[in-house]
């Protein structure tokens, strides 16, 4: 068994388990803290406030994921199933609200409904509140509900249209055909996008600070910044751990053993002509989906920027965007390297449970929580920073105690953590449509691990590493709860920046760095789905 194990061991095994011990290792440490004795503040929010945490992201999670499939399921249909002028054009606008994190939504929101606001001079009478749980929802969905759209409108290019054609040869009307028959071949997409929205909701916490929503990431931070007790915040975490967990656990068990398959000759689905007025009706409905996640904040923002331009735009505005663009783009080309290595110690005919199982741990950072993670890398990086003191000042008495844990090292790191399975997925996606025969001739021929990955893997899967390094560039780009907690003394980036603002009620002046930080992912995500086509190569097609 020893023999059997050890003859699959090579440069990427080893390079892969190293690597992800050193990933793994803060969160391993902050289970281990769970064992602390708990403290007054905990013993407080256990019996007065917990209930209210959970109940909350709960109602949160439900009401989002609801909306947002509305959202998503509907826009794609409408683009998937009808031919229709602008259809093609409208397909990639509809992704844009992910360039528009959830929290810059909603403090433009908030101010667009509040007293003074402009939606409530032009629409309402008197002040909407938008300011809770279901207002938060309503951001949420419409922000959100891409990854739901752009799942949902893969699987629809991919149905054949033979199924379709059966049920209404056997009596059943379209209405029939949608809910029993085209529906559940959905339900793969339907679910995965769906627990995208999950993890992003949860993950969030400049909305709901703003709006005063009592979720988990809300309680973590008031624990650890608000009540000074880390011991609290670590215990809310596992809470929040143990819900994503069981969101996960559930996904799994309903998907049971259900498998789905697309028969590769199968008949394509033939997009349906409409009437004009019926075209108009599907644009309307359209645009007013990406009015509301995109260009009505976006509006505003050019306004409010056109107000304060002059007081905002500075040499430090500059000094920000640049922080941001270089964490993004160090962190990502990280992502994509390390990703490359752990795809290919799962590959080929060293596949086994044990490798299967590794990495799926190594990339479960995406299901944990910015803060989860910022806590656990914090406190690990603190207590290995008092470890190495005594080195430290061997080389300078006067050396800062938490020399690593100060620096960037420690938000490129987490960086590193949590968005690792982006990256991977990517890279994996493109390795199996290549399949193994080439990597294997290369070998049989006596090339080495490294290169056959230098001069036959990278040349045919660089799409999809191009395509990791966009979307992690993109998410680290958004991210907030990391970069607010681990961040250097005096350092920001340009979502810490907007968060600053807002915080002390600068709505205005947040937005140029929010218009920077949409540019700059709108810039991204167009790429991503115009690269040869990219995501949309299904919505090009003729028919």
């Amino acid at each position: 068994m020893l023999k059997t194990m050890f003859k699959h061991v090579n440069i990427f095994t080893i390079l892969s388990i190293v690597i992800g011990i050193i990933l793994l290792m803060p969160l391993a440490n902050i289970l281990f803290e769970l064992f602390t004795p708990p403290t007054p503040v905990w013993e407080h929010i256990k019996t007065y406030l917990l209930f209210e945490y959970i109940s909350n992201s709960i109602y949160l999670v439900l009401m989002t994921v609801t909306l947002a499939i509305m959202i998503g399921l509907s826009a794609a249909y409408v683009i998937g199933r009808y031919q229709f002028k602008g259809r093609k054009t409208l397909s990639w606008l509809l992704v844009l609200p992910l360039a528009i994190p959830s929290y810059i939504a909603g403090y433009i929101y908030a101010d667009m409904t509040s007293f003074t606001g402009s939606l409530t001079r032009l629409i309402f009478n008197q002040p909407l509140d938008i300011m809770n749980l279901f207002g938060a929802s309503l951001i949420f969905a419409f922000t959100l509900y891409p990854y739901i759209y752009l799942l949902v409108l893969s699987s629809l290019s991919k149905q054949s249209a033979s199924y379709g054609e059966s049920a209404i040869l056997l009596g059943s009307n379209k209405y029939q055909v949608f809910f029993k028959v085209t529906l559940p071949l959905l339900r793969p997409a339907l679910v995965a996008g769906s627990l995208l929205v999950i993890l992003e909701t949860l993950n969030d916490y400049g909305l709901v600070q703003y709006f005063n929503v009592r979720v988990f990431s809300f309680a973590i931070f008031n624990a650890w910044f608000s009540l000074g007790d880390v011991v609290s915040a670590i215990r809310i975490s596992a809470y929040l751990m143990l819900t994503v967990f069981i969101i996960i656990v559930i996904e799994r068990l309903l998907r049971g053993r259900k498998k789905f398959h697309v028969h590769v000759k199968s008949k394509s689905m033939t997009r349906k002509k409409v009437s004009k007025t019926q075209s108009f009706i599907m644009i309307l409905f359209l645009l007013l989906i990406l009015m509301i996640g995109f260009f009505i904040p976006v509006i505003q923002m050019l306004w409010y920027t056109y107000l304060t331009y002059q007081d905002t735009i500075q040499l430090s505005l500059l000094l920000t965007s640049l922080n941001s663009i270089i964490n993004g783009v160090i962190a990502s080309i990280l992502i994509v390297l390390i990703a490359l290595l752990i795809a290919n110690f799962n590959r080929l005919k060293n596949r086994n449970i044990v490798s299967k199982s590794w990495v799926k741990i190594v990339n479960l950072g995406y299901a944990i929580p910015g803060a989860v993670i910022a806590i656990a890398v914090h406190l690990y990086f603190v207590g290995l920073d008092r470890a190495l003191v005594p080195i430290y000042r061997l080389f300078n008495p006067n050396s800062p105690t938490l020399l690593i844990t100060m620096s960037l090292f420690t938000l490129i790191f987490s960086y590193v953590l949590r968005f690792l399975s982006i990256g991977f997925n990517s890279i994996e996606s493109q390795y199996e449509k290549l399949g193994e025969k080439y990597t294997e001739s290369a070998y049989m021929l006596g090339t080495s691990k490294l290169q056959t990955l230098f001069k036959i893997d990278i040349p045919l899967i660089y799409p999809g590493m191009i395509t990791a390094f966009i979307l992690a560039f993109i998410d680290i780009l958004k991210e907030l709860p990391l970069t607010l907690i681990l961040r250097p003394a005096n350092y920001d980036s340009l979502a810490t920046l907007v968060y600053v603002y807002v915080q002390n009620e600068m709505i205005q002046e947040a937005a140029v760095p929010s218009l920077l930080l949409i540019m700059i992912a709108g810039l991204f995500i167009y790429l991503v789905t115009h690269y040869k086509k990219g995501v949309f190569s299904h919505v090009y097609k003729d028919s």
